[in-house]
């Protein structure tokens, strides 16, 4: 695979030579989010400061004019509005949430300009079917180093684990994100034979999922599942049902056989959850879902208090004082909120106020519809978008200093799958 990729890059001109660049940096900085932050950074500020040049030369030198893209705007936008946030309020009791806010705003602000060459070149830039494929090899193999290493750590310690991330549902959502993303790359860009490959990937996450011991995450990814499972298998033929339907038969009976003391603790916490709901509604509040009731409630306080934004500090004393007043002083919400409140938007919109809240909700319809507009039949953007939107409503992605360039790396990598085109060798 070498020798035909570098020929094909020594043939190929300047513009392919930077999307190959582009394209297998992103991949990389992608496949080590949840190994190494050190490396993923690395290779993601690189590729952001490519970026920033490109920027400058072709909107000074080339093409004197900077042109408006949808993605790379809204990125830009929501960055910045974080990055002011910072600078027009006073955090001294809560500093950590304003240096996130400005972290992660910085890091969009960059991001947006990766974007940018991207959609600029979306019908000019070819990078070659080996390349791609190396790229992908590259998120497999780093997939399949991160799932035995965790999966190995859980059936050890039997604690619920942390995927390189500051809490277990922060890295199951990367982690299944991540997952449908190899197996996408797989399917339609990696291999004419991606089934088992693609079920080994799936029993993997299931089990990685389990050690997260993350609901939303392990609902959302066997929806998700069967879903794919149902619509391939259908249009698979006779003989690939035969050897489909047997393998997933084995894994399904070997799950119920053996694989109960290892998922017993992630499936009890989803028979909880309508037991919590309903503890909620009798006063108990102290539990995961009552906190996250509790945080949404007092957050909508604070933003009606505030509607044009707030500090940390000030959003928090109101909100402590709502959840003392009304929550029965629920302590998993009072522990949770010098961090974030559980929901994107109401978070966003208890410290930004309603055009921060805008600006959270412009990005969201973004991600969610505007793929259909950029480039044909954009179906894949969905596997990006939905898992997004959704774990945003319980949990705040973009309050993290990690989690929003990742998002917004995985966009790019979409959109440079679009561009794959046969190399050289292979013509």
């Amino acid at each position: 695979m070498i020798n035909p990729w570098l020929s094909a890059i020594k043939k190929s001109s300047f513009d392919d030579k930077l999307a190959a660049l582009f394209f297998l940096f992103t991949t990389i900085s992608i496949s080590f989010f949840m190994l190494s932050g050190e490396v993923t950074r690395n290779f993601f500020y690189i590729t952001t400061y490519i970026a920033v040049i490109y920027f400058v030369y072709i909107t000074f030198k080339k093409d004197k004019k900077v042109h408006f893209y949808v993605f790379s705007w809204i990125v830009l936008l929501l960055g910045v509005s974080k990055v002011l946030w910072v600078a027009l309020t006073t955090n001294e009791q809560y500093p950590l949430i304003a240096h996130h806010y400005q972290i992660s705003g910085k890091r969009l602000i960059l991001a947006a300009f990766i974007l940018y060459a991207i959609e600029h070149n979306l019908h000019k830039w070819k990078i070659s079917t080996v390349t791609v494929r190396t790229g992908i090899a590259i998120m497999t193999l780093l997939f399949m180093i991160i799932s035995v290493m965790h999966i190995a750590v859980y059936l050890k310690t039997g604690e619920r684990i942390r995927i390189n991330s500051d809490a277990p549902t922060s890295g199951a959502y990367t982690f299944t994100i991540f997952s449908l993303l190899v197996m996408y790359s797989l399917k339609f860009h990696g291999l004419k034979h991606y089934r088992l490959f693609c079920l080994v990937i799936m029993t993997m996450t299931f089990g990685v999922l389990a050690a997260t011991e993350t609901r939303s995450a392990a609902i959302l990814f066997t929806f998700i599942s069967v879903c794919s499972v149902l619509y391939d298998f259908a249009k698979s033929s006779h003989t690939s049902k035969m050897i489909y339907g047997f393998a997933i038969a084995g894994l399904i009976i070997s799950a119920l056989l053996s694989g109960h003391p290892y998922y017993n603790k992630i499936v009890t916490r989803i028979d909880n959850l309508q037991n919590e709901v309903a503890s909620y509604d009798a006063g108990d509040r102290n539990t995961s879902v009552g906190a996250r009731f509790s945080m949404w409630r007092a957050g909508i306080d604070a933003f009606e208090h505030h509607p044009f934004g707030q500090s940390a500090d000030s959003r928090n004393a109101l909100a402590t004082t709502f959840i003392n007043q009304h929550e029965g002083g629920n302590p998993e919400a009072l522990r949770n909120l010098p961090f974030h409140l559980h929901n994107d938007i109401i978070d966003t919109l208890s410290l930004q106020g309603i055009f921060g809240g805008i600006i959270m909700v412009l990005f969201f319809a973004v991600l969610l519809i505007y793929p259909f507009k950029l480039v044909p039949k954009g179906y894949e953007f969905l596997l990006l978008s939905v898992p997004v939107i959704y774990f945003s409503q319980g949990d705040s992605q973009f309050y993290n200093r990690e989690t929003p360039y990742f998002v917004v790396l995985i966009v790019g990598y979409l959109l440079m799958l679009r561009m794959k085109t046969p190399s050289v060798s292979e013509k």
